[in-house]
């Protein structure tokens, strides 16, 4: 069990609204919580009549990979009897909560939304896949194998921060922080990227990093960090389980 970090704030670093389950989780358990988001959402409101031409040509089904995705095609069409493919709970219930009344979770990450789509779907399906400017998995490609078509339309920008705020820059130099909390790949380069622009890497070894992901752990590998945590599943619940498990030895 760590003990010198257990008490010091933990950072969340999700865009601006995104934080707000997590930090209620962790202050309801008694941890301090800093949050600074590293990317601001940018949803493109000039794509309604792409998303609408998109939709004329009957797809199969829409693929929704974040709940972003989800608030930009509510944004883009008003259409809601489509039917939906969501990665997660959390995606799914947003889809719910803005009127989409077909809606299937195809599991926890990408990779379970794909073999739920090969297992699923006849060859020749075709998709129409709503996401974010940066992607990290190539749903064309992978689909491609059983001749299925996926039209992408990325209705949504996860803008990078230029900086991190001079408080957090303060508080990490001085070993205030305990650690913080990565959700993407993306989010990580970003925020080794800053810390590097504000001569704090060298900071980074007396903090843990809690990750949701081993992709995400090996880009944060690029840094030196007292420790690299994985969370077992990458959803929300299991990430406070195993920032539990390391500061308070609470087994998930």
């Amino acid at each position: 069990m760590t003990i010198d970090n257990a008490n010091k704030p933990i950072v969340i670093t999700r865009p601006l609204g995104d934080e707000i389950i997590l930090r209620d989780e962790l202050l309801e358990r008694g941890y301090q919580v800093i949050h600074e988001p590293l990317t601001d959402i940018f949803l493109r409101h000039d794509l309604r009549l792409n998303v609408e031409h998109a939709l004329l040509n009957d797809p199969d089904a829409i693929i929704i990979t974040s709940k972003h995705g989800v608030q930009a095609l509510a944004l883009l069409t008003d259409l809601r009897d489509m039917f939906l493919l969501c990665v997660g709970e959390a995606t799914a219930n947003i889809a719910i909560q803005l009127g989409f009344d077909r809606v299937s979770v195809t599991g926890e990450t990408v990779e379970h939304l794909v073999d739920y789509i090969l297992d699923c779907y006849d060859e020749d399906s075709r998709f129409l896949y709503i996401s974010g400017e940066h992607i990290t998995t190539d749903l064309s490609e992978e689909l491609s194998v059983r001749g299925m078509e996926v039209e992408r339309i990325a209705a949504y920008e996860a803008i990078a921060s230029e900086a991190l705020s001079d408080t957090l820059v303060e508080q990490i130099r001085r070993g205030q922080i305990g650690s913080l909390t990565f959700f993407s790949v993306r989010t990580a380069d970003i925020f080794l990227k800053l810390a590097e622009k504000s001569d704090i890497l060298d900071s980074i070894k007396k903090m843990e990093a809690f990750c949701l992901s081993e992709a995400i752990a090996h880009s944060l590998e690029k840094g030196t960090w007292k420790a690299i945590y994985c969370s077992r599943k990458p959803t929300l619940a299991s990430m406070v389980s195993c920032i539990d498990n390391v500061y308070r030895n609470i087994k998930d």
